[in-house]
């Protein structure tokens, strides 16, 4: 019966020393997960409605910068027009008509009507006019145009034809109003008339030339 006891006692204490053994060689639990958050608090609530992000600035607080203006468009060349029309060597007294079939270029119809000494005439020049801006920009231009004129005294009359050549400046508003002031060369016939008491005679060759305009375009 003791030995029977004293089996059971050694037994017990051999696994309680093997218990304490495994026990600290086995490796530590995991550590439990953290709280969860409560309602209301971070992520994602941390922030009380209207708090930043994403309604940290109220309506109207903050705007993107207004796009820059952008410049209005050309206004496009207007296509016909009158005006008043001198030089050329074709006196005070005349008028022009403009024709711009296509962007930098037109062409200008001048009709005068001259008097001198008693003689009369009238004279006309067709000119090709480049420019060099297009639309109703101000711009300067080169003109280049045929010459014909006529002058009669009594029963005499004669006729001349010749070319000018002028470089010049149209200043040109939007409405259509338009000043045109230019000058070069021109090179005509000397042309003489004469009742049998009075001569009349214009000089010809090459000759400075000017020319002036005030004209309104009005399609």
């Amino acid at each position: 019966m003791r030995l029977a006891l004293g089996v059971v006692v050694a037994s017990a204490l051999t696994v309680s020393s093997v218990s304490e053994a495994l026990a600290q060689t086995a490796s530590p639990p995991p550590p439990l997960p953290p709280p969860a958050y409560p309602p209301g608090a971070y992520p994602p609530a941390a922030y009380p409605p209207g708090a930043y992000p994403p309604a940290a600035y109220p309506p109207g607080a903050y705007a993107y910068p207004p796009p820059l203006p952008q410049p209005a468009p050309p206004v496009p060349e207007k296509k016909l027009g009158v005006g008043y029309k001198i030089g050329n060597g074709l006196g005070f007294l005349g008028a022009d008509v403009i024709i711009a079939p296509v962007e930098h270029l037109a062409v200008d119809a001048q009709l005068n009507y001259q008097s001198d000494a008693g003689a009369s005439g009238t004279g006309f020049v067709v000119a090709a006019q480049g420019r060099l801006k297009g639309g109703q920009a101000s711009t300067p231009y080169l003109g280049l145009g045929f010459l014909h004129e006529s002058l009669t005294l009594a029963s005499d009359s004669r006729s001349v034809s010749g070319f000018v050549a002028n470089l010049g400046y149209e200043w040109r508003w939007d409405q259509g109003l338009g000043i045109l002031l230019g000058g070069g060369i021109a090179h005509v016939p000397e042309i003489e008339v004469s009742d049998g008491f009075v001569t009349v005679k214009k000089d010809g060759g090459w000759l400075p030339n000017l020319e002036f305009g005030l004209r309104w375009m009005f399609l």
